[in-house]
């Protein structure tokens, strides 16, 4: 009987050792659907060098990047159109993605966008789908055609030659091309399979098509007949496609695990298995399957995950575009699964009931057991079980709330606590209050926020009255500056503190931060109402660390992470903008050797990395049992190498060494380009296949060019972060773009700029490539600024050209001017000389006559009556040589005033009449003086003319218009004249030499009772 139990009891010992050795071994599997692929009916999927995938579908063909799914027909530059279902893909090292459509084989070049059809011999049965591909030793192998089916090889080294017949069966449809473990193809239809050898010989090998295959990330596979089962590494297992077997010489074998397996066809092996990590997947009847292998331990265990899959088709397995996972669809239906094997980075720590803690101090006793303070009280964790749930504190808890909590060299700790005893000091599980010693009354029931033990052993504590001195020795605390009532700590709420390099202390406070130096008593503000360096864009500050004497973090409640320069100010600021979770800051800690910062935030945990900028977002997808952390609710164990942080929802821990090594790095994926061209005004948006090939170029008037970016990384695209820069001629700043895909250029100067683009995954690895892209933005020709140069030195020239010639014109004009008034003055001079002198000489000679020579009475008075008529002539010339000095440019309506002056003071005492016939529509044009001088000279001869020769009665002035100009028309009814010159006269050629002076001609006209003088002169003379 007792032998009868014992066997018993050893099966259910060893399947619980089996089940814990699974436990411990086995990473968690996360597994989500894709909200992209599960929209199409996957049939198949192939990933290229360049981290896309191309997915054959019952729609059609398709280019995936983690965010979006494109036709291919979208990517095609050149080349035909894909109609109807893709069945098969496969890309190749180069690049080239091989398609099995159903009227044949088509390549497409991503890079070129060519796509064109492979040239095959003409079908002869039912139809020509392309069922099977395989990409084997540097050709492709491709099964057409059902009944007959054939077999195509075809090299894809260079040069190419075209696709070659290896071998073809009256019956069937191939279904699979595989290589075996010995280098030769198997070749599957749904009834039998067979072995292609060298040469094209072909021998059966089975009835069935069933087919064992071993896949690898590195894309080796091996692949068997499923009459011998699978043997595992390290050991004596085998694995069938529903059972997993332990077989050992001279015992039978021995069952580990059973399944339902796979339903699959002729297409789908009926096992097919990926290895990653040291671990094996496949997939049974709505569920995978994971199997660890190791070199050394207990039998391997198998663990089963749930897969909501269609039973009733084909489950394929394979691996993402990165292959660091795996997809699981069901062939031809919409559903695809993605599946991540990952350790969890961060591991919340649970508590005894599943209670969940708002956490506070953390720290470890004296005997090594971590403290925990909560508001739901104290919690202890034993030293040696690590992974052990929270349990309540067994022993003395003086205050309900330990807020803050410090380790001493000795093993003591000292806690802080929440509305109660401020201090306590805690050996072993007995507390000793450490007392008040102050003069004034003791600020019991405030809680203290923070406790600080310094280089000189000094201990500080930092609470809602200010700062305050503990002194262990003698179990009391004293606050800083008691004495003195201004002293301006004591209204503040010290909520951290951190030593600087030279023993003085920092302290961040509801009011600000301040640096004290505690052996004088300076103390200097920083916050928003000091002038700057000095001033900080908030007074609301929740931690301060000191890592380097020229460098002091901040945390604030409500702008994020500051960096401080104790002298220059702040000199960086971390936001929302910037990429912080969350701009409240709860803690800020920096573990030996300081070179990453881990700060503590309302919405998760971030690692960042100060001097290359890199930074993760750390959350409760990674293992953070709260988003939501608490303010100085951290401790790095420095023993352990272990951070623990607190928030509202439990505590956590990890190992800050694990994420330091890089993970898989995905590629960054150039998409897409969404582009406004501006002629004609379109928005237009070209589907990428990675970077531009010659660059984006901005044509004048363009509005926007959009860029669509993405990573090879499946299991969370749209956590991936960006950054770019846009350089011209010097260095330019990163610019972050977040977890947003989209990159818009807009409004750029002209000119040539080299854009980079870097990204990071959420737990910011950074990826394998930079994208850098030439940009040239173009203006119209008259905005550049050499035509604006140009244009502005030949308009200046033309300006200072007309200044310059309109100064030469003005010269020459007032030179002209200055030789006609020149001239005008000489004749003026002349006529004075001529008339006036000449007048004035016999008016000398007949006063000499009338005073030498005795005359007669009838003598004397005709010498006075000649006298008299040469004075009244030399006043007559004077006054008209005045008159032309004085007058200025005249108009012609002024010069007939003077004309009636001269006729009446002329004729009227030679017995004339004067008659003056002015037309009325007579123009007033300003006269040049010349013109003016000589014709009123001409009007004056012809006047004196008339009274020393015509013996007339009557003379008729009369002035007209006409197109040549004026005319004057002086006309008398005396005894007439033949317009000959008189002998020794001079009147009338003077007359027509002051007419050819101005441009015009006197003629001399006899008339039946009298003469007329007609003058004609031009106005623009």
């Amino acid at each position: 009987m007792l032998t009868k139990l014992i066997k018993p009891l050893q099966w259910l010992v060893g399947a619980w050792l089996l089940l814990a050795g699974l436990v411990g071994r086995t990473q968690p599997l996360e597994q989500q659907p894709d909200r992209v692929l599960s929209t199409v009916g996957v049939r198949d999927v192939s990933s290229d060098p360049t981290g896309f995938a191309w997915v054959a579908a019952r729609q059609g063909m398709f280019r995936y990047d983690g965010r979006q799914l494109v036709p291919l027909n979208q990517l095609v530059r050149q080349g035909p159109q894909l109609r109807g279902e893709a069945y098969r893909v496969a890309a190749d090292s180069a690049g080239t993605v091989w398609v099995g459509m159903h009227d044949g084989l088509y390549a497409f070049v991503p890079a070129t966008g060519e796509l064109r059809q492979v040239p095959l011999p003409r079908l002869t049965g039912r139809h020509g789908h392309i069922n099977a591909l395989l990409l084997y030793r540097g050709a492709l192998w491709f099964g057409r055609g059902m009944d007959p089916c054939q077999v195509f090889r075809l090299s894809l080294r260079p040069p190419r030659q075209p696709a070659r017949l290896v071998w073809q069966h009256p019956q069937g449809l191939i279904a699979a091309i595989e290589p075996d473990s010995a280098g030769q193809l198997l070749v599957f239809s749904f009834e039998r399979s067979w072995r292609l050898g060298p040469g094209g010989r072909v021998q059966p090998v089975a009835s069935l098509s069933h087919r064992y295959r071993v896949q690898q990330a590195d894309g080796s596979r091996r692949t068997q007949l499923a009459r011998y089962p699978l043997r595992l590494p390290y050991g004596p297992y085998f694995l069938t496609d529903s059972v997993l077997y332990e077989r050992r010489p001279s015992q039978p074998p021995r069952v580990l695990a059973r399944w339902l397996r796979n339903h699959s066809s002729a297409a789908v092996p009926r096992l097919n298995v990926l290895e990653l990590d040291s671990t094996w997947y496949w997939l049974g009847s709505g569920e995978l399957l994971a199997l660890s292998i190791r070199r050394q331990g207990p039998p391997p265990g198998l663990q089963h995950y749930p897969l909501p899959l269609a039973r009733e088709w084909n489950g394929w397995l394979c691996f993402n575009r990165d292959r660091t996972g795996l997809w699981a669809f069901a062939e031809g239906m919409p559903g695809v699964i993605k599946l991540r094997p990952r350790q969890a980075p961060i591991q919340a720590l649970p508590v005894a009931g599943g209670q969940r803690l708002s956490t506070r101090s953390i720290g470890r006793g004296a005997d090594g057991r971590l403290l925990v303070g909560s508001y739901s009280g104290t919690f202890t964790q034993a030293a040696d079980s690590p992974l052990a749930p929270l349990r309540r504190w067994p022993g003395e808890a003086p205050g309900r709330v330990w807020y803050c909590s410090l380790r001493l060299p000795d093993g003591r700790v000292v806690v802080g606590f929440e509305n109660g005893r401020s201090v306590g000091l805690l050996a072993g599980q007995r507390f000793q209050e450490i007392e008040w010693a102050g003069p004034h009354p003791d600020p019991t029931g405030k809680t203290i926020f923070c406790l600080l033990r310094d280089r000189a052993g000094r201990l500080w504590a930092g609470g809602q009255q200010g700062l305050f001195e503990l002194d262990l020795t003698r179990r009391t605390r004293t606050r800083y500056r008691e004495g003195d009532p201004t002293w301006p700590l004591h209204n503040c709420e010290i909520e951290a503190l951190s030593e600087g390099a030279n023993g003085e202390l920092w302290l961040a406070s509801n009011r600000g931060l301040y640096c004290l130096q505690p052996a004088t008593g300076a103390l200097r503000h920083y916050g928003p109402d000091e002038p700057a360096p000095y001033q900080l864009p908030t007074g609301l500050l929740r931690a301060v660390l000191v890592s380097h004497p020229d460098s002091v973090w901040v945390g604030t409640l409500d702008a994020g992470l500051l960096l401080l320069h104790p002298r220059r100010g702040v000199q960086r600021q971390l936001t929302l903008g910037q990429g912080l979770p969350s701009e409240a800051v709860a803690f800020v800690i920096a573990p030996r050797p300081g070179r990453v910062l881990w700060v503590g935030t309302h919405n998760g945990l971030v690692r960042y990395e100060p001097r290359t900028g890199r930074r993760s977002d750390l959350t409760t997808a990674e293992g953070l049992a709260t988003n939501e952390l608490n303010r100085q609710s951290s401790w790095y164990d420095s023993v352990r190498q272990r951070l623990y942080v607190g928030g509202v929802g439990g505590l956590s821990f990890l190992e800050p060494q694990s994420l330091t090594t890089a993970e898989h790095q995905p590629r960054l994926l150039l998409t897409g380009l969404t582009q406004h061209h501006a002629q004609p005004d379109i928005i237009r948006t070209d589907y990428l296949t990675g970077a531009l090939p010659q660059g984006l170029e901005l044509a004048p008037g363009d509005a926007f060019a959009d860029l669509a970016l993405s990573l090879s990384d499946d299991v969370g695209p749209e956590l991936g972060r960006f950054m770019y820069r846009l350089r011209s001629t010097g260095p330019a700043p990163w610019q972050e773009l977040g977890t947003s895909n989209r990159l818009r250029l807009q409004g750029l100067e002209p000119g040539d700029y080299t854009l980079d683009i870097r990204g990071e995954t959420e737990l910011g690895t950074p990826t394998r490539n930079v994208l850098r892209v030439p940009v040239r933005a173009r203006t119209y020709w008259w905005r550049r600024p050499g035509v604006w140069a140009a244009l502005t030195g030949l308009l200046l020239a033309v300006a200072v050209g007309g200044v310059y010639r309109w100064q030469q014109r003005r010269g020459r004009r007032r030179e002209r001017h200055w030789q006609a008034e020149h001239a005008l003055r000489q004749r003026i001079a002349a006529d004075l000389h001529d008339d006036v002198g000449n007048l004035l000489t016999q008016i000398s000679m007949h006063s000499d006559l009338l005073r030498e020579t005795p005359h007669t009475p009838a003598q004397t008075r005709d010498r006075l009556d000649a006298l008299a008529i040469a004075s009244r002539q030399a006043a007559q010339q004077m006054s008209d040589v005045v008159w032309s000095l004085d007058a200025g440019p005249l108009r012609l309506s002024q010069l007939l005033d003077r004309m009636r002056d001269h006729a009446q003071e002329l004729l009227p005492y030679a017995g004339l009449d004067v008659q003056f016939r002015v037309a009325p529509e007579l123009p007033d044009p300003v006269l040049d003086p010349a013109l003016l001088h000589n014709f009123y000279l001409i009007y004056k001869e012809a006047l004196h003319n008339v009274v020393k020769h015509a013996r007339a009665t009557t003379v008729t002035v009369q002035l007209a218009a006409a197109a040549a100009g004026l005319t004057l028309t002086v006309a008398d009814d005396g005894r007439g004249h033949d317009g000959r010159p008189r002998p020794g006269g001079r009147g009338l050629a003077n007359m027509q030499a002051r007419a050819r002076a101005v441009g015009g001609t006197v003629r001399y006209e006899p008339l039946p009772t009298g003469f007329a003088v007609v003058l004609a002169v031009p106005l623009a003379g």
